[in-house]
């Protein structure tokens, strides 16, 4: 058995090699071959141990790109995100021009571990890269869905990645056992499987450390091997919490989630009529999910945090009586509420830029400007393209502004052209 630790020395070679998630490969590989210059950067994004920096890596590789990686978490400050991937982002770089490759690729990993008090900037300069890039951005997150990562969705092809099926971790289990000699009891390979939870790497890593200094592998020699705490993403926290068969699980997965319990308690809120089809069924867990929510608002204004026990108690309790047999559900997300506020606030924040713009041209108030200006605009942008592309001029308005005006980003689109 060689020193080398089992995951670096069968980690895939080419993207054939590579398993699992098939339709993630697929779109990446995809939004690779049709990306140019001003296109999306690509965002792969699920729970660890499942590939999606090794298939960028392997792709990279056969590709024919070199690839400028960097660890956000590492490199939290925009001058060094700048330094290194701004750089790349826009010129040439000197070892794809004498290796001959096709060109550079810059990849962020860990992109929702970059926050912190110390991070100055990250996330802007990461948005400007992926904004003025030259050549293709892919960044891989374990959870997109936190707030502060809400800027780096748009301007991103999202491409979702599960945790690996149990049989295919088997499967691989199987084949490292053939090379490295070790006879195996499937039973016990099935059990490293299912403690994994769809982490290949995990599974490897056990693997090889019960497998040290042996020649065979029992069921009995795998039997203390203790299941890992591991955070769920909002997905998986809402398929595991619909279909808890006790309070003690249910409350288990709420504490393991990745996203804060407000934001969770409004997600539940918005899922459970696609979840529960019974009316009576219904009333009964809307009902738990008011008195976890008074109680949640009792602790904001408290601070009295001991009080959070009897919050997710009754949110698992009204779920779990109300019955968790798992169908499958196409679960939504983000929160109706938190959706529409942000769109509100996006359009506010257009339409302040349209009253300031107004305000300095026509020497108004932009209170004046938003009241008696805009409205008569609206019916302009909306009727009239060459007025409106002239007054755009005039007002310096940016095509997203246009967009406001006309409520139609194709004829924003004729009108900025003119």
């Amino acid at each position: 058995m060689s020193g080398i630790m089992w995951v670096e020395e069968y980690r895939p070679k080419k993207i054939v090699d590579v398993v699992g998630n098939e339709k993630a490969k697929a779109q990446f590989l995809e939004w690779l071959k049709e990306w140019k210059t001003g296109h999306k950067a690509a965002l792969l994004y699920g729970p660890p141990g499942i590939g999606k920096t090794t298939l960028v890596k392997v792709t990279a590789r056969e590709f024919g790109f070199v690839l400028i990686e960097m660890n956000a978490s590492d490199f939290r400050t925009e001058e060094k995100i700048m330094r290194i991937a701004g750089r790349a982002a826009t010129e040439s770089s000197l070892e794809a021009i004498l290796s001959g490759a096709k060109g550079t690729m810059i990849f962020l990993d860990e992109v929702d571990g970059i926050f912190g008090r110390e991070d100055q900037g990250g996330i802007a300069a990461i948005l400007k890269i992926i904004r003025t890039s030259h050549v293709p951005v892919v960044l891989a997150a374990n959870n997109p869905w936190d707030p502060r990562l809400r800027y780096m969705r748009g301007p991103c092809e999202m491409i979702r990645f599960y945790g690996i099926r149990l049989p295919t971790i088997i499967s691989f289990l199987k084949k490292i056992a053939k090379r490295e000699g070790i006879i195996t009891n499937d039973e016990a390979l099935r059990v490293i499987a299912e403690k994994a939870e769809g982490d290949l790497r995990s599974a490897i890593n056990d693997f090889q450390a019960l497998a040290e200094r042996r020649k065979a592998l029992e069921l009995s020699d795998v039997g203390y091997l203790a299941r890992r705490d591991r955070q769920y993403n909002v997905f998986d926290t809402l398929k595991e919490f619909f279909s808890a068969k006790n309070i003690w699980r249910a409350e288990k997965v709420l504490t393991s989630s990745e996203i804060d319990l407000e934001t969770l308690l409004q997600t539940i809120h918005d899922n459970l009529p696609t979840k529960f089809q019974d009316p009576e069924k219904l009333a009964s867990v809307y009902a738990s999910l008011s008195k976890a929510d008074v109680i949640l608002g009792r602790i904001k204004r408290s601070q009295d945090w001991r009080l959070m026990r009897y919050a997710l108690e009754q949110l698992s309790t009204g779920v779990v009586l109300a019955g968790g047999e798992y169908h499958y559900v196409r679960y939504q997300f983000p929160p109706t509420k938190i959706a529409l506020m942000g769109r509100s606030k996006g359009e506010r924040s257009v339409r302040g830029g349209i009253s300031t713009r107004i305000g300095t041209r026509c020497h108004v108030s932009s209170r004046v400007a938003n009241l008696d200006f805009i409205p008569f605009l609206k019916v302009i942008f909306e009727t009239d393209v060459e007025m409106a592309s002239n007054l755009a001029k005039w007002f310096h308005f940016d095509e997203q502004m246009v967009a406001y005006l006309t409520g139609s980003e194709k004829q924003a689109k004729v009108i900025t052209s003119l």
